[in-house]
């Protein structure tokens, strides 16, 4: 069996910023790339941009078996080519999209999840 692929989305307060996924990272990858930054209160690169959590008002974690061209949504289109982040987001946590689980709880301090 594969192992699972961690993709990362991820909000700005500010409105301006766009939205952002970062696909088909490792356990290991997510966890030193993201998480222990994250949770630690540091700025880490996401998407060839520093980020400092004090910025973020949403971060969403969630894994698949598959690469993340392969996940599709109820509509069929790919979800690493879809232009609208937050759309494609929120099939994800309604549970929408078959082979994509959400495991941000897993991952993340509770009061980082949205502010």
């Amino acid at each position: 069996m594969n192992q699972p692929k961690y993709h990362v989305y991820i909000e700005y307060t500010d409105s301006k910023e766009k939205t952002e996924i970062k696909f088909n990272l490792t356990k290991e990858e997510l966890v030193r790339i993201i998480v222990t930054p994250y949770n630690t209160g540091n700025p880490f690169w996401f998407c060839g941009k520093l980020v400092r959590p004090t910025n973020v008002s949403q971060v969403v974690i969630f894994w698949s078996h598959e690469d993340c061209d392969k996940i599709v949504l109820p509509n069929r289109e790919e979800i690493a080519n879809h232009q609208d982040k937050k759309f494609v987001i929120n099939y994800i946590l309604r549970g929408k999209v078959k082979t994509a689980y959400v495991c941000t709880d897993k991952f993340l301090k509770q009061g980082y999840l949205k502010k």
